[in-house]
């Protein structure tokens, strides 16, 4: 938004369904960090560590929980706090950056001269389909879909309604994306899963017959691979989101509301069930079942299947508060070995005879 279509905190609020704290009739038009913003933009509070820069901000209006407001001393010779009060600050911000700022919006180019279209493929009503992207045979592209430049989608796939793709998304023949998918670059879906024989020394490449299926509000981020089934359909579920360098491997079923931040990897034939999150560069051995609701902290290994429900961390992964004690003797191993020599060396003269 621009100051000419500015609204007042009291305006915004209502729309969230929050209550201010302060002057509302202040007026806003974007959104910016507690550190940067000015008197005309809206931030937002959801981690205490940035809690200090409350005392200096100069935004023009804060998100933060109920009653927060009232414990914060601001700096000499500045405003009191304008505050909405959220009680999901992080929601309240998200929708207050779609409200003043909206989506990325995206050109209509109509379809390029300049994109190769293969006379079987549908392509549906205002779709944009930028130069130098290849559309087989068979393919069928949903309404409002963007595709970019060098997006390239293999025979009998499908593409649903208001689908972005950008540029140089790859999905092979036989694969399926669910409406109000977002691909970003370089994303490749139905490439081969990783599946070999190997007989006296050699490695026999076994045919991947099968394919992927991306459900609808699904959205997977650049250079995340979504390898296809060996015979069956590798899964991603109604409105999972996935990070960049993802990797997912052939057979899985990815669940629904899943979060996997980047660089995840998760080998072949593991499922995963309801709102499952995975921090960055969890590695998933396969033929596992990790089941609702379980959260993985950053850079753990899971080797067996989780509890539902639980928190588990650490290589191999565990309860986290078992981590956490796990690891705090970890960091101790030098000095615990010391201690440990030194007892030795007392036992050993208390065991020697006396001379």
């Amino acid at each position: 938004m621009s100051d000419n279509t500015s609204i007042t905190v009291a305006e915004l609020a209502a729309s969230l369904g929050c209550a201010v704290v302060g002057d509302g009739s202040r007026r806003v038009h974007s959104c910016n960090t507690l550190f940067d913003a000015s008197p005309e933009q809206v931030s937002f509070l959801s981690n205490a560590k940035y809690s200090k820069h409350l005392e200096t901000t100069r935004a023009g209006c804060v998100i933060l929980l109920p009653g927060a407001g009232k414990a914060v001393k601001r700096a000499a010779g500045l405003d009191p706090l304008t505050v909405i009060e959220a009680k999901d600050t992080y929601y309240a911000w998200q929708q207050t950056v779609v409200k003043l700022h909206g989506y990325r919006k995206h050109p209509p180019v109509g379809i390029s001269p300049l994109a190769s279209i293969h006379p079987t493929a549908k392509v549906g009503a205002n779709a944009n389909i930028h130069p130098f992207a290849v559309i087989a045979e068979n393919v069928t592209i949903g309404d409002n879909a963007n595709i970019y430049p060098h997006v390239s989608i293999m025979g009998g796939s499908s593409v649903g309604n208001d689908c972005i793709l950008y540029a140089g998304v790859r999905i092979y023949n036989d694969c399926t994306i669910g409406n109000r998918c977002i691909l970003h670059a370089g994303a490749t879906i139905g490439s081969d899963g990783y599946g070999y024989a190997t007989n006296q020394g050699v490695h026999h490449k076994i045919p991947q017959t099968g394919n992927v299926a991306v459900e609808d509000d699904v959205e997977i981020g650049v250079n995340s691979v979504v390898e296809r089934a060996v015979m069956e359909t590798t899964i991603i579920g109604r409105g999972s989101k996935l990070g960049n360098g993802v990797v997912v491997g052939h057979n899985c079923h990815i669940g629904p509301g899943n979060l996997l931040v980047s660089q995840v990897g998760i080998a072949g034939s593991t499922n995963t069930g309801k709102y499952v999150v995975m921090g960055g560069q969890v590695g998933v051995a396969g033929h596992l079942n990790i089941p609702d609701m379980v959260r993985v902290a950053a850079q753990s290994g899971i080797m067996a299947d989780p509890e539902a429900n639980t928190e588990i961390g650490g290589t191999p992964a565990m309860e986290v508060s078992h981590a956490r004690r796990v690891y705090l003797q970890f960091v101790q191993l030098p000095e615990l070995a010391k201690r440990v020599k030194e007892l030795e060396r007392q036992l050993t003269r208390l065991q020697s005879p006396p001379s």
